[in-house]
């Protein structure tokens, strides 16, 4: 994906100026209706081929998802979101986490971490044969409005975690 980092971050700033008090204030739909969106005209699929039951599968949620004994919570109450990630384990379960995400309603996702990060599903599926391996490491992250840093550190680091792993397929999870 090309992206113009200079470009974006005049737009980010100007908006983060004039969105502050908005912010502050909750209107949640001013602040979105005036975001600088990144638009991409390449986006880097990648078709699938093989065998579901020969390929090594991870997670992504935006869910705000930490480990609550052992991670800090991502950063909520700032305009420009928290562009760092957490890594959970694929032995993560329901008690173990903690979700820091000032945008969405929690209940859902406090009763069954799997409505926004299938991890029970998935080992399932491996359980069953249908995907070959679970990987050991998934990922999170919070809600992000400075995607500079997103785009040049967080991501890149993933993306080597992720192929160290050896995983073949992706399933990001939008929140």
């Amino acid at each position: 994906m090309s992206f113009d980092a200079a470009e974006f971050s005049t737009r980010y700033e100007q908006w983060a100026k004039e969105s502050q008090s908005d912010y502050q204030a909750r209107k949640m739909d001013r602040i979105r209706d005036k975001y600088p969106y990144v638009m991409s005209t390449d986006i880097p699929w990648t078709p699938c081929e093989g065998n579901m039951s020969d390929k090594t599968i991870a997670l992504i949620t935006s869910g705000g998802l930490y480990l609550k004994d052992s991670q800090p919570p991502f950063v909520t109450g700032e305009i420009h979101g928290d562009p760092s990630f957490r890594e959970l384990p694929r032995t993560v379960r329901q008690d173990d986490i903690g979700v820091a995400h000032n945008h969405y309603d929690h209940s859902l996702v406090m009763e069954d971490i799997n409505t926004i990060f299938p991890i029970d599903r998935l080992l399932e599926l491996e359980r069953d044969g249908i995907v070959g391996t679970v990987a050991p490491r998934h990922y999170t992250f919070s809600y992000v409005n400075d995607v500079v840093p997103l785009i040049s550190t967080s991501i890149p680091e993933v993306i080597g975690r992720l192929r160290d792993d050896g995983v073949d397929i992706l399933f990001l999870v939008p929140v």
